[in-house]
């Protein structure tokens, strides 16, 4: 990186955005997943052994030495399985096309999904374009079957010093997504200052209460 590319990216404004579903790995459906891994590439022998995976599953609720009758399930991939993050990659792998349209980039880990954008501060019309993602991206979910959790979706914003925009907040299908100081993402906690006070301290807590127990051991 050059001085005069790390001159222009330290004088940008960013924001952050953490997507949550609701009960994602139990919402994948079955039909659009195998028709997914098709248009991937994936043929003969091998999806056989996905449909075979996937197809003829029950459950049924256990109270009391008593047992519901099998249930069909046409959604849901088995938890617990190496297989289940690849597939739920698979399944939404279309919805990185929703979030570059939008000039965002974005990373992806199963069902964690993080967009992010960098701008200069006199960018215009920033919530905009922030609310038309999510609009796009909550329309995606729904015709995949998926349902995005808008109330526990949080939004990070780290702003430049002479930025005009001081506060965010994003109004997506009647729901409020506001700016939050801090947001824990993949077990780090990341803070709208980006000097990890908060991931320090949080660390430094559960050090403390671990040595605790570990004395009075």
């Amino acid at each position: 990186m050059t001085e005069a590319t790390a001159r222009h990216c330290s004088s940008l404004s960013s924001v952050l955005i953490l997507l949550d579903l609701s009960a994602a790995f139990d919402m994948v459906n079955h039909k659009l997943l195998i028709s997914t891994l098709a248009e991937r590439g994936i043929s003969g022998t091998a999806l056989s052994w996905f449909v075979s995976y996937l197809t003829d599953r029950s459950y049924q609720v256990s109270w009391k030495g008593s047992v519901s009758a099998p249930h069909p399930l046409s959604t849901g991939v088995p938890q617990g399985s190496v297989l289940v993050p690849l597939l739920f990659s698979m399944y939404t792998t279309s919805l990185g096309s929703v979030i570059n349209s939008h000039g965002f980039s974005y990373h992806s880990y199963a069902d964690d999904t993080q967009l992010f954008l960098s701008f200069p501060p006199s960018t215009p019309q920033v919530k905009e374009r922030i609310s038309a993602c999510l609009t796009d991206i909550s329309e995606w979910m729904a015709t995949h079957h998926l349902k995005l959790n808008l109330d526990k979706t949080e939004l990070l914003f780290m702003t430049y010093k002479t930025s005009p925009l001081h506060d965010l907040s994003i109004t997506v299908d009647g729901t409020v997504v506001a700016a939050s100081h801090s947001a824990r993402n993949l077990g780090v906690v990341l803070d709208d200052r980006l000097d990890f006070k908060e991931h320090i301290r949080a660390t430094a807590w559960s050090c403390r209460f671990l040595l605790y127990n570990i004395r009075r051991i």
